[in-house]
């Protein structure tokens, strides 16, 4: 109907305005205390970005991508997340020249095509920080510390930091194998999502919500024992960070999370799932 706003969309009204543009604030505060620059970025761009940055066996590109032929009969996506178009912008302008690291925050809108539910909206907001040039877990320290901050100055204390790593591509490789051949004798009790990740990302079946992948997966080797001996040490580096600034943690070794540019360290604060991140592969790697 022409008098209602479309499905998964949500007015701003006035009578709340005051709320969103505290929350913005903070963000370029925080922000701008720990040296990161705000970077704006279109709202689509060609859809092959997000087929090869994101990855093309994620839920997002198989089924959440609002994807349409613009009038030169491209193909083009509004963009579903903020990392894809950011590291784009890297590459594109030149930035690897930079002094590094290069530190930028965006604070944008974003578009996936799913279920409609309480707090989850085909069209929402997303605030996300980029640090590019940084190979250390110091700077994943730093972003976990600033998330912690950003909750801390908003008064929601009630949250708590799960922290895992997923290694890199060389040890993640590696631990694929043991996963397939944990998974083989059961892939008929598999849903027809993970029978189709088997081959190409057998990783992210453990981030299956279907009840009988998670029963299966539930007893499958752990990544996090499967470290190659540098993951291993960036990880203990991370605790060690982390411990250093009197950040508790728990380590949770079944968050993978879902997009496939992430690389080593994931976290995610505990609460109604206030807040997930990562670390990404080089930007250099996003254009394989």
């Amino acid at each position: 109907m022409l008098t209602q706003a479309p499905k998964g969309t949500k007015d701003i009204l006035p009578s709340e305005i005051h709320k969103w543009q505290y929350i913005e604030k903070e963000i370029a505060k925080l922000c701008h205390d720990f040296g990161y620059k705000e970077i704006r970025i279109p709202v689509f761009e060609h859809t092959e970005l997000f087929q090869r940055g994101v990855g093309d066996t994620t839920d997002i590109v198989q089924k959440e991508m609002y994807t349409f032929l613009d009038k030169g009969q491209r193909s083009i996506t509004l963009r579903p997340e903020g990392t894809a178009g950011v590291v784009r912008s890297y590459i594109e302008n030149g930035m690897a020249s930079h002094p590094q690291p290069v530190k930028l925050y965006y604070n944008i809108t974003a578009y996936r095509y799913e279920n409609v539910q309480k707090g989850r909206y085909r069209e929402f907001h997303q605030f996300g920080v980029e640090a590019f040039g940084a190979a250390g877990p110091s700077i994943d320290v730093e972003i976990i510390s600033m998330l912690r901050l950003f909750f801390d100055r908003l008064g929601i204390n009630q949250v708590s930091l799960n922290i895992n790593s997923i290694g890199c591509p060389v040890c993640r490789a590696e631990y694929n194998k043991k996963l397939k051949d944990y998974l083989s004798p059961n892939l008929d009790k598999l849903c027809e999502t993970c029978n189709t990740r088997f081959e190409r990302n057998p990783l992210r079946i453990i981030d299956c919500k279907e009840e009988a992948c998670k029963k299966i997966t539930a007893g499958a080797p752990a990544l996090i024992e499967n470290l190659c001996g540098e993951c291993h040490s960036h990880f203990e580096g991370l605790k060690a960070g982390l411990e250093n600034l009197g950040i508790d943690y728990t380590v949770d070794k079944n968050i993978v999370r879902g997009l496939d540019y992430y690389t080593k360290t994931v976290f995610e604060f505990v609460s109604s799932n206030i807040g997930a991140q990562g670390r990404y592969v080089a930007a250099e790697d996003m254009t394989d």
